[in-house]
C-alpha cells in the first residue's frame, strides 16, 4: 500500500504533502481538518496487496469557522484562483482574409502532415466534427516537430518527498493546489533557445502555429464553426506518472461555448504502450462532464452550506480522449461541461505532454435562432398556461 498524504493548505499553492501517515498493519492515525487549510488524499496503491481500512469523522458540537473554505465549497466555487499563467486572453487582430487560403495552407504546411490540409481530409474532419462536436487528429505534426518522449526505466519511485520535485526547473514550474490538480507547466525564460528540448520545441510550434490568426482560419475550415475570435487561454503541461493530474471544479465552468485544442504526446511506440494508453490502464485520459445542475443551483445560493457528499456517480461522462502521441483534439465545449486529466498512474510509460488552447468562438447565427426560437415557443406556453 501506499501512505496517507496531508498536502499543505491552498494558500500556500504548494502541491507538495507536509506529512505522512504510512499503513502500517493494525494501526490508528488521528489528524484535525480546518476548512481551508488541510487537504488530505491517499495515495496510488503500488503493492501487490489491497489497502484495506475503516474511515470514519468525528464532528465537533458546533462546525468549524470558515466553512465556506472546505474542500467540497472550493471545488463547487465559480472563482478558479488555481489557474496558470499560460497565454492570457489573446485577440485576433480583424484581417481581410476570412477564409482558409493557399497561402494559410503553404504556412502550415511547414509544420503539419500534410494529409491533414487537403481538400478532401479538411472536409471529412468538419463532417466528422459537425457529427460529434468532436474530432481527434493523428500524426497531426510532421515529425520535425514532434518531441522525443523518453519511456520510463522502471526505476521505482522514492519514497521520499523529493520525488514531487521530479523535472521542475526554472522552466517547468509546479502547479497547485493539490485539491484541484498538481502538473507541471513549462514558462519558458529569456534564455530559452534550444529548440530541440521538449518544453521548447512545444513552445515554438504553441507560438507559430496555435497562437497564429493561419490556424484560426484553419479551425474555421475543419470544424464548420465560426472563426475564433481570441485565446481565452493556452498552456504547455507536464503529468508525470505516479503524481500529476487535474480535478474537475466548478471553477473551470465556462459562461460561453470554446473551442478546446489539445495537441498530446506521451511514449507510445510499441503495442502494449499504446493498448495502456488507449484503455485508460495508465490513465492520462482527458473526460468531458456534465456538471450537476442541483449542485450548480445550490452553489449558485450560496451561502456556508454544501452538499453531504461528492458522488462522482452523479456526473455524466460526456466523452473522453485517451493519451495519444502527436494527436490532436479538438472539442467544443459548452457551459455547463467541466473537463480533467486523468492521474498518470506510475505504471505509464511516460509523462503526458500537451499544449491545451481555449479558442473563443462566436456564437452562431444558428444558435441565435434556435435561441430565439425557444424564448418564442416559451412564451407561447406562458400565455397558454394563463389563459391567453
Amino acid at each position: 500500500g501506499e501512505q496517507l498524504d496531508n498536502p499543505t493548505s491552498e494558500k500556500d499553492s504548494t502541491p507538495i504533502p507536509l506529512g505522512r501517515a504510512w499503513p502500517l498493519f493494525n494501526s490508528m492515525a488521528f489528524f484535525v481538518v480546518k476548512p481551508g487549510e488541510s487537504f488530505h488524499a491517499v495515495q496510488e496503491v503500488m503493492g501487490d496487496r489491497p489497502r484495506l481500512s475503516l474511515q470514519g469523522w468525528y464532528h465537533a458540537a458546533e462546525p468549524p469557522a470558515n466553512m465556506e473554505l472546505s474542500t467540497l465549497q472550493q471545488l463547487k466555487a465559480d472563482n478558479d484562483k488555481s489557474k496558470g499563467a499560460g497565454t492570457a486572453e489573446v485577440t485576433f487582430e480583424q484581417s481581410e482574409e476570412k477564409e482558409f487560403s493557399n497561402a494559410d495552407k503553404e504556412y502550415l504546411g511547414k509544420y503539419l502532415l500534410p494529409e491533414y490540409l487537403k481538400e478532401e481530409s479538411m472536409n471529412e474532419i468538419q463532417k466528422k466534427f459537425e457529427s460529434d462536436s468532436s474530432v481527434q487528429l493523428r500524426n497531426f505534426l510532421q515529425d520535425k516537430w514532434v518531441p522525443k518522449m523518453e519511456p520510463r526505466s522502471g526505476k521505482k519511485r522514492a519514497n521520499d518527498l523529493n520525488h514531487y520535485m521530479e523535472g521542475v526547473s526554472i522552466e517547468w514550474k509546479l502547479r497547485g493546489p493539490a485539491h484541484k490538480q498538481r502538473y507541471l507547466e513549462f514558462r519558458p525564460q529569456p534564455s530559452t533557445t534550444d529548440c530541440a528540448v521538449t518544453g521548447s520545441m512545444m513552445h515554438y510550434i504553441k507560438m507559430k502555429v496555435f497562437e497564429s490568426p493561419v490556424f484560426a482560419r484553419y479551425l474555421k475550415r475543419v470544424t464548420g464553426l465560426d472563426q475564433p475570435t481570441g485565446i481565452k487561454e493556452g498552456k504547455i503541461r507536464r503529468f508525470r506518472p505516479g503524481l500529476d493530474y487535474t480535478v474537475a471544479h466548478y471553477g473551470l465552468l465556462v459562461k460561453e461555448s470554446v473551442l478546446d485544442a489539445t495537441l498530446c504526446f506521451v511514449a507510445d511506440e510499441n503495442e502494449d504502450d499504446k493498448q495502456k494508453w488507449e484503455y485508460g490502464d495508465s490513465g492520462g485520459f482527458e473526460c468531458y462532464i456534465e456538471a450537476d445542475d442541483d449542485d450548480e443551483e445550490e452553489n449558485g445560493k450560496g451561502g456556508n452550506q454544501a452538499a453531504d457528499e461528492y458522488n462522482e456517480d452523479d456526473d455524466t461522462e460526456l466523452l473522453s480522449v485517451s493519451a495519444s502521441n502527436n494527436t490532436l483534439s479538438l472539442v467544443y465545449r459548452d457551459p455547463g461541461t467541466m473537463r480533467f486529466v486523468k492521474y498518470v498512474g506510475s505504471s505509464a510509460p511516460s509523462s503526458r505532454y500537451d499544449i491545451a488552447m481555449e479558442y473563443q468562438v462566436p456564437e452562431g447565427e444558428e444558435d441565435d435562432e434556435e435561441a430565439e426560437a425557444a424564448a418564442k415557443d416559451a412564451e407561447e406556453q406562458e400565455r397558454e398556461d394563463v389563459g391567453f
